[in-house]
């Protein structure tokens, strides 16, 4: 079926509008239309899939093959250059050969003008770059390699290379080595008009011709790619062609100085003929210099290719034994050895650049691989010793990804459920992000570990200033917020066993919030006392069926030290509504606040404690003292020692089992309101 497919899509009178014609008359259904979409669809994939396969193989052959080229390019240059030297050589010996010794004597005349113009030729060379040094701002250090000297200069119309549209004026020189970009300085009436922007190596660079885009050419730089616009047709001529003689100039002087480098050194002709040389004697040993081994010569090409191929790893490994070998061993030729290490340092740093762009955040760079992904640049980026830059944008990347996860946690359903999801992504990503930074990516770096307890400081703060505006707002209850308090730290106990305690940060966080939570949940439960009281009867509370003894009973059944059953007798409580309602509201109150207890937040919770349980014993005090209860004096003493020797004896014990200590308010709020208990008794 797939063939059938295949060959009508490659046909060469294949229509689009025919082919889905002829499937709407002849599929029966919705069904059969998507089954052929699906084999269209698998069909298109597996195209993809090929194409991608084709073109990496092609441009891995592409790679070999422009390296072969620029070996043959240089022999061939480097044979011509011979060719000429032996002709001139030829001519020389001809010429000398007529002349005879008149000859000779009027050479030696010409040898002393060309030397003259020798040196007013370098003499021109070096004012032109010193001129060069002055007009453009950071550039003054042209004159320190010999032998440079400039080929062409003028000024360009950089161009966006997507859509063409124009970025800036810049003025460009051309030197036999390299290729400066410098941009203009506006409203400056010095001799310094441009400043230094860019600085390109020929070997590194190459000129295309843009033929689509008038008077333009195109520089093509690892990683980057610039586009320059010229005045004229001409002026772009120019420029191409000093580009190519430059490029011609350079590779042959990298032939040279191989040569230099590798020529042994041959013995003088005085030597061969003066020592006698016995056969039967073993030859001595003559020291000749270290020659360059082939691959350190090439070591800029090949790293330019594995950084292309994105084979960091050789890339690395080809560095450092490049770097090893240059301070082992001394090479014969300091310039031979100046220019290796020169590019050695020009491709690191376009290896070091290459890998930060793979931790870079963007909107269109795709996340999918993680931290995973990111581990390959990062161990690179350590080798290299750029740690610190790599610990930063590490950080960026985990910052990104939590910023990520974070926002699939939809605000819905109950408080409690929204945070409880929230911190249960972020804390277990954030476990997993410190457990990769600290074991994996920078194992032994302890001068990244306070960078790393600042982005933690940063990143929960961010958390916990979004769950202040979501969940501690006036209308939450205490209750509420004690199990999202709960959560929060349930979930931050994941980065315990990794040395990481952030729940100081959370609290802190939460310390002005709950410090008002609880400010005014003590106002809105005086308020309720206070409303409760004014409608309290003093009379002993009815339970009208069983079903109502037994669910009362099951309510305080696990707090024996009440001693609940005691005063219930058949469907009647020896207490008042009232009384019941306050040990219901009291009880959850402390169950609460125990939840929430910090160090910063005791004082605010013991005072609440203190004034909410002060409100009813001061309406146990007023009952008391009232002439309007004089008959139920007796009752109202009795539900005043359940709420002083049960109820907030009970409510103390629970809190030293928390803390660790008693509460001194609880305490002095038996002390204070010790004249009710004397009041109780005299009337007992």
């Amino acid at each position: 079926m797939m063939d059938v497919i295949i060959q009508k899509l490659s046909a060469p009178d294949f229509s689009p509008e025919n082919y889905v014609q002829e499937l709407t008359q002849r599929c029966v259904g919705s069904q059969e239309l998507e089954q052929q979409r699906l084999r269209i669809q698998a069909l298109a994939e597996e195209t993809n899939t090929l194409l991608k396969k084709n073109v990496y193989r092609h441009y891995m052959q592409f790679i070999e093959t422009a390296k072969e080229i620029s070996h043959l390019e240089g022999e061939m240059y480097q044979l011509c250059h011979q060719l000429t030297e032996q002709r001139a050589l030829l001519a020389a010996m001809t010429t000398a050969s007529v002349r005879g010794e008149k000859g000779l004597q009027s050479n030696g005349i010409g040898d002393e003008c060309d030397g003259n113009k020798e040196e007013e030729k370098e003499q021109k060379r070096r004012q032109q770059l010193i001129d060069i040094g002055e007009a453009v701002e950071g550039c003054v250090s042209l004159v320190d390699i010999p032998g440079r000297q400039l080929m062409y200069d003028g000024d360009l119309l950089e161009l966006d290379p997507i859509d063409n549209t124009p970025l800036q004026r810049v003025h460009a020189y051309l030197l036999t080595d390299t290729f400066i970009i410098a941009s203009w300085i506006l409203n400056r009436r010095s001799p310094t008009r441009y400043k230094y922007e860019a600085g390109y190596e020929l070997g590194s660079l190459a000129v295309v011709n843009v033929r689509d885009l008038k008077n333009a050419f195109k520089l093509l730089v690892f990683p980057d790619t610039r586009v320059f616009q010229c005045s004229n047709s001409q002026t772009k001529k120019e420029w191409l062609e000093q580009f190519e003689e430059a490029k011609k100039l350079l590779v042959s002087k990298e032939k040279v100085k191989r040569e230099i480098s590798v020529e042994p050194k041959s013995p003088a002709r005085s030597d061969t003929l003066e020592t006698s040389m016995n056969p039967f004697e073993e030859p001595e040993e003559i020291e000749t210099p270290d020659e360059t081994p082939e691959w350190l010569l090439e070591v800029a090409e090949d790293l330019d290719v594995f950084i292309a191929q994105r084979h960091f790893e050789q890339a690395y490994k080809l560095i450092e034994k490049s770097t090893e070998y240059l301070e082992k061993n001394k090479l014969s030729n300091d310039l031979v050895a100046e220019d290796l290490k020169r590019k050695l340092d020009s491709r690191v740093k376009t290896l070091t650049n290459v890998l930060t762009k793979e931790l870079e955040v963007s909107p269109d760079k795709s996340q999918q691989g993680g931290l995973r992904a990111a581990r390959r640049a990062v161990r690179l980026l350590n080798k290299l010793g750029k740690s610190t830059q790599a610990c930063d944008l590490m950080l960026k990347l985990c910052s990104s990804l939590l910023k990520t996860q974070l926002k699939r946690v939809k605000l819905e359903g109950a408080a409690v459920k929204y945070v409880t999801r929230l911190a249960t992504v972020f804390f277990s990503n954030l476990a997993e992000m410190v457990q990769e930074f600290q074991f994996k990516a920078f194992p032994n770096s302890p001068q990244c570990a306070s960078v790393l307890i600042m982005w933690l400081n940063d990143e929960v703060n961010i958390l916990m200033s979004h769950l202040i505006k979501q969940v501690l707002v006036k209308q939450t209850s205490l209750s509420t917020l004690s199990q999202c308090v709960i959560a929060l730290h349930t979930q931050c106990s994941q980065l315990d066993g990794l040395g990481v305690d952030v729940k100081y940060l959370v609290d802190g966080q939460l310390r002005p919030g709950l410090t008002r939570a609880l400010t005014d949940t003590r106002d809105k439960l005086i308020d309720a006392v206070k409303l409760r009281s004014g409608e309290d009867k003093w009379h002993p509370t009815n339970l009208n069926t069983k079903q109502q003894r037994d669910k009362l009973l099951s309510e305080f059944s696990n707090l024996p030290a009440l001693q609940f059953e005691s005063y219930i007798t058949d469907f009647w409580i020896g207490l008042s509504a009232n009384t019941i309602a306050f040990a219901r509201l009291y009880l959850s109150l402390i169950e609460d606040c125990l939840l929430l207890i910090t160090p910063d937040l005791t004082h605010t919770i013991d005072q609440l404690l203190y004034d909410v349980f002060s409100a009813q014993l001061k309406h146990v005090g007023n009952s008391l003292n009232s002439e309007r209860f004089r008959n139920e004096r007796q009752f109202i003493t009795i539900n005043g020692k359940f709420l002083v020797d049960k109820l907030l004896k009970h409510c103390n014990e629970l809190y030293e089992k928390k803390v660790g200590v008693r509460c001194k308010k609880l305490d002095q709020l038996k002390i204070d309101y010790s004249r009710y208990q004397v009041t109780i008794t005299s009337y007992i």
